[in-house]
């Protein structure tokens, strides 16, 4: 074999084209020129051969290593240099017909190829005892053919300590020995670059998952990037939907819209899924032919052969499958099975982030809407009590949420009469407060016109009992003073009887305290039921207290109420204070009562005093 220097290792050869050019490249990235150049050096020294590695086109890789003194003198000279080189390369074209070949020269040639995977990447040429067998006639004519000195070309023939063909046992085990390193060598680097690129997509696809707003399209793309870096034809992304029981295909790669579309899988019909869904990793020879394959033609059409199914857990709790397939019939390696569960771990944790972060975003949706509801509702609420010659006001307003069902109002009425309302909505929240506005915008329609209170009363009930279901209802306390302030008309529909706190007849704890409890049942139940009216005289130093049963109804934490007759002393402990400073007084002995206990009911008192 013939000596050259590094850059004449692809001179006069063909360059290596599609596959082989990327088989070499696979080969020099696993390796590198300069350490297969020392490899090969090395190699050569240990078993006094010569080496040369070549591509699958022939064409010369590495630098020969040659410590023949024949094949030196052979390629001093441009013409045994190009004989040489041709006579490599036609050795390395024919490894897939003969192992074994003589040179120009009369020298043997052995060759080897690297084989990975089944992919022919290089191939590995050596020579054994260059001119060993090349006689007296031979030598003369190579020397003249190529300008060499034929007594220097003899002797360096002679110097072959041994005959040629004498080692050829030992010298095929060598060359294969070295072929095979060379594919051992490709093969890890392989799989470390497979490692590397299956780190690489773990972590693209962590910081995917990050943006959780676009996650449908990122599902799409893991489908896709679950593909390209496992090796298989196609991906589907299966959820378990439990109100249904269905498995719904929400990402897919690589399938057909008519197989995405065959039809429903229902999780508890399929022996597949069902086993993946109990943690299992399941793997389908041949999906056509599986019995538990639950639409094999439309898989035989599609082309699928083999195929796995993966669960995608998240805290120990399966949400759906991953499903790969291949077009021919194979088996998964342990790595393609464990990168695919860490991929479904890492989409399922994904998934249940992007739930969190829907119901997040709900929630914050509903608490601005709330906010919105509880502005409007507050703008519902008097600011301040009507002024009324005769009568001072006092007023609480304490929902237990943002927006509640209580509400009370102020109606000023011709000639001076002012209305006094209380209701108390059954249930709580938005649609609590909804119906609110729909009582309050009925009293107040039919209250300038009619002056009859159970009239009244009956108009909003009938209007009310239109709209509602027969669960939803309201109670209603609607009172109406005359403008001197010594007459009350009321109207209770079902509400907490008004408490008339007559102080001026035998003093405090001896005191008259009137139910006004005239009136009728709740509103909003039945259109046809009658309402009636009480009428009560006022005189100067009455009390007057409507409220909602969160009052009387609050509990501690033994859950004691507080009940009507605490109710009733509190007024006459605070009855010498002015009626806004009662009232307030009222709810603090409510509070104190509760003490940590949570609220559970909204809280409305309005107090009017006589003067």
């Amino acid at each position: 074999m013939e000596q050259m220097g590094p850059g004449d290792a692809s001179a006069d050869q063909p360059a290596a084209r599609g596959d082989d050019a990327r088989d070499v490249a696979e080969l020099l990235s696993a390796v590198g020129l300069d350490e297969l150049q020392r490899m090969q050096d090395t190699f050569a020294a240990l078993g006094r051969v010569t080496l040369c590695i070549c591509d699958p086109t022939g064409g010369l890789v590495t630098q020969p290593s040659c410590p023949s003194a024949f094949c030196g003198l052979m390629t001093e000279s441009a013409g045994g240099l190009a004989a040489c080189r041709e006579s490599v390369s036609e050795r390395a074209r024919q490894v897939m017909r003969l192992e074994t070949g003589l040179c120009h020269a009369g020298a043997l040639h052995f060759s080897a190829p690297v084989r990975v995977d089944g992919r022919h990447v290089a191939t590995v040429v050596l020579g054994e005892r260059a001119g060993a067998g090349a006689d007296h006639e031979a030598v003369v004519r190579l020397a003249d053919e190529h300008g060499i000195s034929p007594i220097e070309l003899g002797r360096a023939a002679r110097s072959a300590d041994s005959p040629p063909g004498e080692r050829e046992g030992v010298v095929t085990r060598f060359l294969h020995l070295f072929a095979d390193r060379l594919a051992e060598l490709c093969r890890r680097h392989r799989r470390m670059t497979q490692r590397v690129r299956e780190l690489e997509a773990v972590h693209d696809l962590t910081a995917m998952f990050a943006g959780t707003e676009e996650l449908p399209e990122i599902l799409t793309a893991t489908a896709e990037r679950i593909c390209g870096v496992v090796e298989v034809r196609s991906c589907s992304i299966r959820l378990h939907d439990p109100e249904s029981g269905e498995l719904r295909i929400v990402a897919g790669y690589n399938l057909s819209s008519a197989y995405l579309e065959k039809g429903s899988v229902l999780l508890g019909e399929n022996p597949i899924d069902s086993a993946a869904f109990g943690g299992e990793t399941v793997y389908i020879r041949n999906v056509p032919g599986d019995p538990g394959t639950r639409y094999p033609d439309q898989a035989r059409a599609e082309g699928l052969v083999s195929g796995l199914c993966i669960p995608m857990a998240y805290q120990g709790k399966t949400i759906g499958v991953i499903r790969v397939y291949t077009d021919y019939e194979c088996e998964f390696s342990s790595f393609q099975v464990a990168l695919i569960r860490s991929i479904g771990s890492q989409v399922a944790a994904a998934l249940q982030l992007f739930r969190l972060h829907q119901d997040q975003l709900s929630a914050e949706r509903r608490e601005f809407h709330l906010h919105e509801a509880a502005a409007i509702q507050r703008r519902m609420i008097p600011a301040a009590p009507r002024t009324h010659a005769s009568i001072s006001f006092g007023c609480v307003y304490n929902p237990s949420l943002d927006v509640g069902g209580d509400f009370y109002d102020f109606i000023e009425l011709p000639e001076g009469h002012l209305g006094v309302c209380v209701a108390d909505v059954v249930g709580k929240g938005v649609s609590a407060a909804l119906m609110m506005a729909s009582v309050r915008s009925a009293l107040r329609a039919h209250a300038h016109s009619i002056y009859n209170l159970d009239e009244i009363v009956t108009l909003v009930n009938r209007h009310m009992s239109r709209d509602t279901l027969s669960s939803e209802f309201a109670t209603l306390f609607y009172g109406v003073l005359s403008a001197d302030g010594r007459r009350l008309t009321y109207c209770n529909a079902g509400h907490e009887p008004g408490l008339l706190f007559r102080t001026a007849e035998h003093g405090p704890m001896g005191s008259r305290v009137h139910e006004l409890s005239t009136g009728g049942m709740v509103i909003g139940v039945d259109p046809d039921t009658e309402y009636s009216r009480g009428i009560v005289d006022l005189q100067p130093g009455d009390i007057l207290v409507s409220y909602t049963d969160g009052v009387n109804e609050a509990l501690d934490f033994d859950e004691r109420m507080f009940g009507r007759e605490r109710l009733r002393e509190s007024v006459w402990r605070y009855a010498k204070l002015d009626a806004p400073t009662l009232a307030k007084q009222l709810l603090w002995d409510v509070r104190r009562f509760v003490g940590l206990a949570r609220q559970t009911d909204d809280i409305t008192i309005v107090v009017a005093k006589v003067e």
